[in-house]
């Protein structure tokens, strides 16, 4: 008998037959599948927009001839795949862009200029000569004021419709002229308020001028930025090249699309600079002129964008340049002991809760649910646990965790971190129109109007001054009762008296004099005053201020029965805004639209009332912050060191002398009280002085007593 053979077949599981198999018919069916049939199958999948983009232009760019397909995919006969696809559209975008510039180089408009020398500059400021409008914008290396630099010039002569980029700083072996010299041939037509400037996003470029090269602009006559949150203030992008696409048909790349995330001083290739530079400034005066436009048809809109939000540009560039101080020393003391309190308080919880991780909320939830006997829709912290703070002690301690964690993490170990070394101080950043109804709002690392008091207490008063808080005295509520005409309202604030201690008294049936101003009574009854203006509904009422939605229901309408005309109000905004898709806010001061009101929508019927508050309460606050930095021009030419510090909701900060006089206080009141009057109900403005701690205030009186005494 023959011996047997035993054969042993070492195949490991990435390779069996099956897979030799699958894969030499994939192979076969890539070689007999046709390009166009392999654009057809991509075609047929679930493809989003992005995608249907990207294979339209990666198809259309093979076609073209412009690009081909990978070599290791071809060499390897595979299908081609999506994933392909994705990486060659790289190469297509980029192809694309550089044809964007070569196109933009070689059909640059003759009254483009590019300036690189001593004599075209001469030449150029010969016509500025004669000019009485400038177009102006400053090409930098990135977007902080006080870090990044300027790296050319962007200048608009109207009349004589040239538009030159001076080159200064960039990376180039091409010919630049020196940047301080042009900043001294350029100074005298920055500086003349005579000429008037015309820019987008004003702001930054006056605060670069500024920090950079020591100019100071004059002249400031329209921002084409803010005029356009005038004309339509639900724009989903205020960036230039998208608002000249949409408005003007002007085809333009955004600057992120040409040049990625590299500062603009990257660009050597001057022509190509120049193309995108000059170009700015033509499309910001084709884009202001557009604007003007329509703002015929609505000439109290454009009384009040040249009277008060133009003024506001450079109010707001003082405001953010003067900068808070920090107690650095202080604040890293702070830093250790809360980080020591929040790591003992997350060992406490992690052990009263079975061990769970208590930043997972999948974990966290059932844990609480247990505690509570009760099931809870999340664990959301303002909405469902704080209202059961109160009944059981783990969530309160669980709260303070979680507050404190916010305030060391985005506050006390970060703002000290945000200091700009240029200027040893913390600046804010604001944006005028920040909310769709006009109010301010701070963006960036340091928001000044979220930040909480626990958080204040690392800011200081710099050496020989004091921090001046100005608020208005119930902002919204004075404005509501000028708007309505509401006689309980009016009555309560000309007598002096607290508005929701007198609806208060009512709903609870408990003399004024027994009701405090952080009770829990004058919160509801406040809470639901406001509830007529936000149409706050009855359920949310209640979960706000803790208490059943047939409790908030009663409230209400008891409330309501000592308002009528308020509730009238309401209404009628509210058939306004059905009709015609937005209402007014101020004297016919500027719009806000709310279209799918005319559609029946419910969230735009219950904004229409506090958007008329709301916004009427912006305006107030920018005319007052525009007269308080007039105010504070004139202080500090008599020698007095004021300066507008910052806006916090309805309170204005001036950084004031430390010796600052009873008149001096009288005058910063007036600014508040008599800036912008109401209609039937005098304003009102207390004053805190905050003598070495933004967190610690004290009144007037008690400051003049620590001082030593009144200085007339």
């Amino acid at each position: 008998m023959a011996p047997k053979v035993q054969l042993t077949l070492n195949l490991d599981a990435t390779h069996t037959p099956t897979t030799t198999l699958t894969e030499a018919a994939k192979r076969k069916k890539a070689s007999t599948e046709t390009l166009e049939e392999a654009w057809q199958r991509l075609a047929s999948l679930k493809n989003d927009a992005t995608a249907q983009r990207m294979i339209a232009e990666v198809k259309a760019a093979m076609e073209a001839g412009k690009i081909g397909r990978e070599a290791s995919a071809v060499a390897s006969n595979k299908r081609l795949s999506k994933a392909e696809v994705k990486r060659l559209w790289v190469q297509v975008k980029e192809i694309h862009k550089q044809e964007v510039l070569d196109d933009m180089v070689a059909n640059m408009p003759d009254n483009y200029w590019l300036i690189q020398t001593v004599e075209r500059l001469d030449e150029f400021l010969a016509i500025l000569d004669g000019e009485q409008v400038l177009v102006f914008d400053v090409e930098t290396t990135g977007v902080n004021v006080y870090r990044d630099y300027l790296v050319g010039h962007v200048i608009s002569a109207v009349d004589a419709d040239l538009h030159a980029y001076i080159p200064v700083r960039h990376i180039t072996k091409e010919i630049q002229l020196d940047a301080e010299y042009v900043a001294q041939q350029l100074k005298p037509y920055y500086e003349n308020g005579a000429i008037k400037k015309i820019a987008h996003n004003a702001g930054y470029d006056i605060a670069i001028l500024k920090n950079d090269l020591g100019i100071t602009l004059n002249g400031l006559y329209f921002d084409t930025m803010p005029a356009m949150t005038m004309l339509n203030e639900n724009e989903p992008s205020y960036a230039l090249k998208k608002l000249v696409k949409k408005y003007l048909n002007i085809p333009s790349l955004t600057y992120e699309e040409l040049f990625g995330k590299n500062g603009f001083e990257t660009v050597s290739d001057l022509r190509v600079a120049t193309a995108y530079a000059a170009k700015d400034g033509d499309i910001t005066l084709k884009l202001m002129r557009f604007q003007q436009k329509h703002f015929e048809r609505f000439p109290s809109i454009y009384k009040y964008f040249m009277e008060v939000e133009m003024p506001f540009v450079e109010t707001l560039v003082e405001t953010e340049a003067t900068g808070f101080v920090i107690d650095q020393v202080y604040a890293a003391e702070y830093a250790q002991k809360l980080g020591s309190e929040i790591e003992e308080l997350r060992e406490e919880l992690t052990d009263e809760l079975n061990g769970i991780n208590i930043n997972s909320p999948a974990q966290l939830r059932p844990e609480l649910e247990k505690l509570t006997g009760q099931r809870l829709e999340s664990v959301d912290a303002k909405k469902v646990l704080k209202p059961l703070a109160n009944k059981f002690p783990l969530i309160k301690k669980y709260l303070k965790f979680k507050f404190d964690t916010k305030l060391y993490g985005t506050y006390i170990n970060k703002l000290p971190n945000l200091i700009e070394p240029k200027t040893g101080r913390l600046h804010p950043s604001y944006q005028a129109n920040g909310a769709a109804t006009g109010r301010l709002s701070s963006s960036g690392g340091f928001n000044a109007q979220n930040l909480p008091p626990e958080a204040r207490e690392i800011i200081v008063a710099p050496e020989n001054k004091v921090i001046v808080g100005l608020d208005f005295g119930n902002q919204e509520g004075r404005i509501a009762a000028a708007k309505v005409k509401e006689e309980f309202l009016l009555k309560a604030f000309r007598e002096g008296r607290d508005p929701y201690i007198a609806l208060a008294s009512i709903a609870y049936d408990t003399p004024e004099h027994e009701i405090s101003k952080d009770s829990k009574e004058r919160k509801r009854a406040k809470t639901g005053f406001l509830a007529y203006i936000y149409g706050t509904g009855d359920r949310t009422m209640g979960e706000q201020l803790g208490i059943t939605t047939k409790e908030a229901h009663e409230l209400k309408a008891t409330l309501g029965a000592q308002m009528p005309k308020l509730a009238q109000w309401t209404a009628d905004n509210k058939t306004f805004v059905k009709r015609n898709g937005f209402v007014w806010i101020g004297d016919n001061a500027r719009k806000r639209r709310l279209p799918d009101a005319m559609k029946g929508e419910y969230r735009p019927l219950l904004q229409c009332s506090n958007a008329r508050v709301q916004g009427e309460a912006a305006i107030q606050t920018k005319v007052t912050m525009n007269k308080m930095s007039q105010v504070l021009a004139e202080l500090r030419a008599k020698g007095r060191d004021f300066h507008p510090l910052a806006t916090v909701h309805d309170e204005l900060l001036v950084e004031a002398p430390a010796d600052i006089t009873e008149a001096e206080r009288d005058l910063l009141v007036e600014v508040m009280t008599q800036s912008y009057l109401l209609e039937g109900v005098d304003n009102e403005s207390d004053v805190e002085i905050y003598m070495e701690r933004w967190g610690d205030a004290v009144r007037w009186d008690e400051f003049v007593k620590e001082r030593g005494g009144i200085i007339d």
